[in-house]
């Protein structure tokens, strides 16, 4: 089954048109090249395949050139790309995010997309990361929701508050710092509700952050979402076509100096997150950009001219350039170095799933245009349910008030009912004036105490003191005890013989 072509293998027109096959893509692939060589081109056009075959598509768009989905492709592109294979241009249906309010905001809850991340958004170290960490821990124990960035700067103080056990005071200061800057740069709207819904996703969607380049860590925005799809998209195993594609561009600010945890924690969503029909495309200027570990995670490889200025970058590209099956047919080190633009080596995966051998590929033009896309045309072609869905940010004030309303409709019926016997308590209290039946049955209650009183002294004087009497006695000499028992003896033996006893009673009445 073919996938999305990407142009022309070879010089003769309409002759070896390229094609990633489908069922691959969740393989996931990487597109890499200096500037101006055709990252943006590649991307473009491999989005808008996807999303007209009913792919779900994701784009980050960083520097905003990847704004024209909207808008159908000139004819200049028309013209150029006729050259190759029959063309039209056309315009996809959008819908257009942003981390501020310019577009249709997107925002993810903290919890949802966990320390690790979130970690890197704010370039915490790993004593830093560490911190953060206990603080989720903490919140989790606590059933503490958190959404806003003044949910986490409330677990912090109450950590510090209450002495909570491992944390140091000077890295969670360290750690409020980077939030309130992160506030003060506005990046703090990303996160809070409404939080973005999976179900808000479907067509194609770009996420414009050319509006919040001022901290270049906002580019890591499309990992939230992995790691969102990774949580809660369910497993659907092999498919012929992704339910979703995710394009990462500008990949390399996300794995800079990236630590340990961080990039385990890629590795295992990129592993795992294709048995949930998911296709993950990073985009960089520099294949070497991203760690070996997650290369070795990525399929198929689109790489346009690497432009070498050092020994290291001459030593990168011989590297790359192993990581693609021998061919005789082509030197990758050297075609690499002297590519034109729009033009790239390519491999993938084949019919039998191998890595296929590299191809030299000319790439189409896209459908749409590659002219940047003025904000208000991209807000006036997004849904404007999205807008009014996500366009509020819930304060906490709303949040309190949506959460007292939710507790007293979901009261339990026996709260209502203590509050029922309360009512009838404060009713009973009430005070009333004397009446006749008070006096009546005061007098009979006196009476029956005068009654159970005689009744007891009566009782102590027959029988009560009699015994006691009896017992003193009794108690002066032991043998007076003997004498008893011997006496009970005689008579429980005269009882058990009581017929023996009357017929020798009657034989001494006739003598």
């Amino acid at each position: 089954m073919n996938g999305p072509s990407l142009g022309i293998s070879g010089s003769a027109p309409l002759s070896n048109p390229y094609y990633l096959e489908a069922r691959y893509l969740t393989r996931h692939g990487i597109i890499a090249g200096s500037t101006g060589t055709g990252k943006s081109r590649a991307m473009q056009l491999l989005a808008e395949q996807l999303a007209d075959s009913g792919v779900n598509v994701f784009v980050s768009d960083v520097k905003g050139d990847a704004s024209g989905f909207c808008v159908p492709g000139s004819e200049v592109s028309s013209l150029e790309r006729n050259k190759l294979a029959p063309f039209k241009p056309h315009s996809v249906k959008a819908n257009y995010w942003s981390a501020s309010d310019a577009l249709c905001p997107m925002r993810f809850s903290l919890d949802g997309i966990g320390h690790v991340l979130f970690s890197r958004l704010i370039d915490l170290n790993s004593t830093q990361e560490s911190h953060l960490a206990l603080a989720f821990s903490y919140a989790r124990k606590n059933k503490v929701a958190l959404e806003r960035i003044d949910d986490l700067l409330d677990i912090l103080e109450s950590m510090v508050k209450n002495e909570a056990r491992g944390i140091s005071k000077s890295s969670v200061s360290v750690i409020e710092r980077k939030l309130l800057s992160l506030q003060e740069s506005g990046l703090d709207k990303m996160f809070g509700k409404p939080s973005l819904g999976l179900e808000d996703l479907e067509g194609l969607n770009v996420l414009n952050l050319s509006d919040s380049r001022a901290n270049m860590l906002v580019s890591i925005a499309p990992a939230f979402l992995l790691q969102k799809l990774f949580s809660e998209l369910p497993e659907v195993g092999d498919v012929e076509t992704p339910e979703y594609a995710i394009f990462f561009d500008e990949a390399h600010y996300l794995f800079k100096d990236a630590n340990k945890s961080l990039r385990d924690l890629i590795v295992t969503i990129l592993k795992q997150i294709r048995s949930k029909g998911v296709s993950v495309f990073f985009v960089t200027q520099d294949v070497s950009d991203l760690p070996d570990e997650i290369l070795s995670q990525l399929s198929a490889k689109i790489i346009f001219a690497q432009r070498v200025a050092s020994a290291k970058g001459e030593a990168d590209l011989h590297a790359l350039a192993k990581a693609f099956p021998k061919t005789a047919e082509i030197d990758v080190a050297e075609e690499l170095k002297s590519l034109s633009p729009g033009v790239a080596i390519v491999t993938s995966l084949d019919e039998k799933g191998n890595q296929s051998k590299p191809v030299k590929v000319t790439m189409f033009a896209p459908a749409t245009t590659m002219e940047v896309v003025d904000y208000k045309v991209l807000r006036k072609e997004t849904d404007p349910e999205l807008i009014a869905k996500y366009g509020k940010m819930e304060t906490r004030k709303e949040k309190a008030k949506q959460e007292a309303i939710k507790a007293e409709m979901k009261k339990p019926a026996e709260v209502i009912e203590k509050k029922k016997i309360e009512i009838i308590k404060e009713v009973k209290v009430v005070k009333k004036g004397p009446s006749i039946w008070d006096g009546i049955f005061a007098f009979l209650l006196k009476l029956l105490d005068f009654v159970i009183r005689a009744l007891g002294k009566i009782i102590n004087a027959l029988l009560i003191k009699p015994v006691q009497g009896f017992l003193k006695w009794m108690a002066k000499k032991p043998i007076r005890l003997l004498y008893l028992l011997l006496l009970l003896l005689l008579l429980y033996v005269i009882y058990l013989n009581w017929a023996l006893v009357q017929e020798l009673l009657g034989k001494l009445k006739l003598g």
